[in-house]
């Protein structure tokens, strides 16, 4: 009897190892300092030893001294992200210049600008904010040509919140901005859109919202008989309609663009860009885009404010 029991009280053993090992282990990647790894399941660790349970070998035993330091590779996610970038932009435009005495002329011309920008964003499981703004200025004005003809200077808010486990979200827009080139002042764009996420892959991300807007501005207009200039208060609701598409050809090559539209289809404001976003070093990318812009509400001699640009930016991203 006293065998039996010796025999029932190390067979429970067993069971118990068996079981609660599984429950105390857990896989991971063992890193060598000759560069070599190993994955399994952790059955034991001490400071000099780690027993580890691969599937194919079956229980091996590594000296501490023989790993590299990485037993716990998680790392704490920062909810923050942000992207700096600096471009320069070949553009072909008519336009109405503003200039500092207050006057507006027009004129066509292709001319090169440069642009900078700094973002930032705070994404949580199911919301994001993002912040940004945007200078762009003629290249003259570095020369200490007479102030901000052809300027343009904006902040917004960008607000998207994700319905849990649903295609569509919520997202809203605000705009403040200064365009020098429309002879614009005071800008002001608010928008209440939904958006449905139509294709969301690791590879491939393709979007699209429809909602309302509250748009105000100041205008200058010229006074085509007197050659005068009008201040005009335009306070008007929209409609808006945004289109996203992101596609990663093949690592650190990704294919964007993007489409905005407010407005009607009589009266409206809308802009296209398309192009390629590479990874260079680390986190700096290199982008190239084409950039189409048209406005019907600020126009003179029967033609709305058009610019087409070719866009060439450095990016680093945070």
């Amino acid at each position: 009897h006293s065998c039996s029991s010796i025999k029932i009280i190390i067979m429970r053993k067993k069971i118990f190892s068996l079981i609660l090992i599984p429950l105390l282990s857990f896989s991971e990647t063992i890193n060598f300092k000759n560069g070599d790894k190993i994955s399994g399941t952790v059955v034991d660790r001490t400071n000099d030893l780690i027993v580890l349970n691969n599937e194919f070998i079956g229980i091996v035993k590594i000296p501490s001294n023989h790993t590299k330091k990485q037993i716990n590779t998680t790392k704490k996610k920062t909810p923050w992200s942000g992207q700096v970038s600096a471009s320069v932009l070949t553009r072909d435009s008519n336009t109405l210049q503003k200039k500092y005495n207050d006057t507006v002329t027009e004129k066509s011309q292709l001319i090169d600008d440069i642009k900078l920008q700094v973002q930032t964003s705070y994404k949580k499981e199911n919301y994001e904010l993002k912040w940004a703004s945007k200078y762009r200025f003629y290249r003259t004005d570095i020369l200490g040509n007479i102030r901000v003809i052809d300027d343009l200077f904006n902040i917004s808010q960008e607000y998207k919140f994700l319905f849990s486990e649903k295609s569509y979200y919520f997202f809203s827009r605000s705009l403040y901005q200064q365009d020098y080139r429309r002879a614009i002042d005071h800008e002001f764009l608010q928008t209440a859109e939904i958006g449905f996420d139509i294709i969301k892959e690791r590879n491939m991300t393709f979007s699209t919202s429809i909602g309302i807007a509250y748009h105000r501005y100041l205008r200058t207009i010229v006074n085509s008989t007197n050659s005068e200039n009008i201040d005009r208060d335009v306070e008007l609701p929209k409609g808006v309609f945004t289109e996203n598409f992101r596609w990663e050809i093949i690592d650190d090559l990704a294919l964007i663009q993007q489409y905005k539209h407010q407005g009607d289809f009589s009266n409206y404001q809308f802009s296209f860009k398309a192009g390629v976003e590479n990874k260079m070093i680390s986190n700096l990318f290199l982008k190239l885009e084409y950039k189409i812009e048209e406005d019907t509400e600020v126009s003179y001699d029967d033609k709305g404010y058009y610019n087409r640009s070719l866009l060439a930016s450095i990016v680093y991203k945070f």
